[in-house]
């Protein structure tokens, strides 16, 4: 399902932030396995850009396979 024109600009500004956030985290994220499908875990990385707004990243990996898929970046509350 595709996103609104507006919220998908809204997370593309993201975008840059979360590459390197994922090629430069030291920091473990916070996995989270499927209910229905044990193989797949759901990593959730969170950041913040430059401008201070903070942001989190996520990527579903196959634990059979050991692909790893870019899900989505979307703006977050800082905890």
């Amino acid at each position: 399902m595709q996103k609104h024109p507006k919220e998908r600009r809204k997370r593309l500004k993201f975008y840059k932030a979360a590459l390197d956030l994922l090629r430069h985290s030291q920091i473990a994220p916070d996995t989270i396995f499927r209910a229905d499908d044990l193989n797949i875990m759901l990593h959730r990385f969170y950041g913040v850009t430059k401008d201070g707004a903070y942001f989190c990243v996520q990527v579903k990996e196959d634990k059979r396979t050991g692909r790893k898929d870019f899900m989505s970046v979307f703006d977050r509350k800082p905890r």
